[in-house]
């Protein structure tokens, strides 16, 4: 493999990451932490530790982003899990971070509920299989809600659907 495929990633932490996704990994962008790198690649981000890879496809970054004063990388996962990470040199890695969230993203739609309440509609698309349906997830803004606020963000997201996916 050629010193594309591995963007300057030493070749040790680019074979354990290859080892670890399974397949073959062209790496985008990539910069060193603490407990060793992280890396961006087309479907998903990952960061070695001690422990091992852990690996994020972009699909499932619900939030995050580049604090340049801190130098650290943050994000939180749609399953209401986060991370964060100092990067010593980060390179066009969170250039890489928010580009490729963004475009994971193909539905955002906000609408109110009434009463000061508000939910948050996205649907993702998976990288990894272009074939896959959009991922849908309703985020309610603004606190619990009623059962009748609840059916109407379920409604909402119906139509979104029926208006968005193919097939």
């Amino acid at each position: 493999m050629g010193l594309f495929d591995r963007a300057g990633l030493p070749r040790a932490d680019f074979d354990s990451l290859t080892t670890a996704v399974g397949r073959r990994v062209r790496v985008l962008a990539w910069a060193r932490a603490a407990d060793g790198p992280v890396v961006g690649m087309a479907d998903r981000l990952a960061r070695r530790s001690p422990d091992g890879w852990r690996q994020m496809p972009w699909h499932e970054i619900d939030a995050g982003g580049w604090d340049a004063e801190t130098g650290r990388l943050r994000w939180r996962l749609t399953d209401g899990t986060g991370d964060d990470v100092r990067l010593d040199d980060p390179g066009s890695l969170p250039d890489l971070f928010r580009e490729r969230v963004d475009a994971s993203i193909a539905v955002r739609e906000r609408f109110e509920l009434g009463r000061g309440r508000a939910s948050l509609i996205v649907a993702r698309r998976r990288f990894d299989d272009e074939r896959a349906p959009l991922l849908w997830t309703v985020t309610r803004l603004g606190g619990s809600f009623d059962a009748a606020q609840l059916d109407q963000a379920d409604a909402e997201l119906a139509r979104l659907r029926d208006e968005y996916d193919i097939g």
